[in-house]
């Protein structure tokens, strides 16, 4: 249920935006895409009113992550990590893709279009998580119930169905407007895939929603206006590739070394509880 609607949700917005819209159009990429963005949580509403769940509303929040079950201090170191994290992504893969000779430092640095740029990226973050909750509610709530697959099928799943829910606008160009369709969403689902394996990490270490959903926004909202300030591509329809996470190929290097620094440490071996003890319940990670 949960599939079906949020990818029926998202073919018809795909469809109403090429037929109404511009897929290289800003506003309409955040009128358009910003719609796409709730589907997940109408696939999750949907997935809980034909599971009797939408009735039990403290079950349900518990069973998307929106509960905090844990230490709050836990939760805030988290989102904390989730904050960071994208710019750490980003500063890595802006210097892969100075090393390549494909992304050049504007010189001198443009301090202050930079301090205006982050300040205003700051500003606009909270009300964007308006969006990206949307999103993460449902992929929140899918998440758990592909874990009795196994941690790493589950996550990889998971992965794979976020990136390929971005088809019906990747199809179009979104995200990579130099590239044919079908390279497009390929692209698209492999950065999806790697970028879903690090939040799922971060989201079931947590126990919460929350964090993954501030690593989400600051990926969108606080890393990726950065490049185009500091620095230019020498074709400017160029810069998602080389310059922006996840869609940047560098940037899949510097997301794969992460996840197997996580993993060598044992992150992605941890006793979730959730895993044993039923999607369902309330998650605890401490």
């Amino acid at each position: 249920m949960f599939l079906a609607v949020t990818f029926t949700g998202v073919s018809a917005v795909g469809i109403w935006w090429a037929l109404t819209g511009d897929i290289t159009d800003e506003a309409d990429q955040l009128r358009y895409g910003g719609l796409a963005m709730f589907t997940p949580t109408l696939g999750m509403l949907a997935a809980a009113a034909a599971s009797g769940t939408l009735r039990r509303p403290k079950e349900l929040l518990a069973s998307t992550g929106m509960l905090v079950s844990g230490r709050w201090s836990t939760i805030l170191r988290y989102c904390a990590i989730g904050v960071l994290l994208p710019l750490v992504i980003l500063a890595a893969t802006l210097g892969i893709s100075v090393l390549l000779g494909e992304y050049h430092l504007r010189q001198p640095l443009p301090w202050g279009e930079l301090t205006m740029t982050v300040a205003m990226s700051v500003l606009t973050f909270v009300p964007a998580l308006v969006l990206v909750l949307g999103e993460e509610l449902g992929w929140g709530y899918l998440l758990p119930r592909l874990l009795p697959l196994g941690l790493w099928p589950g996550l990889l799943l998971a992965g794979l169905l976020w990136g390929l829910f971005h088809a019906p606008l990747t199809l179009q160009g979104y995200g990579y407007p130099d590239q044919n369709g079908l390279v497009a969403t390929l692209m698209f689902t492999v950065a999806h895939v790697l970028l879903g394996t690090l939040m799922g990490w971060i989201r079931l270490a947590s126990g919460s929603v929350w964090p993954a959903v501030a690593l989400h926004g600051a990926s969108n909202m606080l890393a990726n206006p950065i490049p185009a300030v500091i620095g230019q591509t020498a074709d400017p329809a160029r810069l998602g590739q080389y310059a922006a996470v996840p869609t940047a190929w560098p940037s899949w290097f510097v997301l794969a070394a992460l996840i197997g620094i996580l993993a060598c440490r044992g992150h992605y071996r941890r006793p979730f509880d959730h895993i044993r003890h039923g999607a369902d319940q309330p998650q605890r990670f401490e």
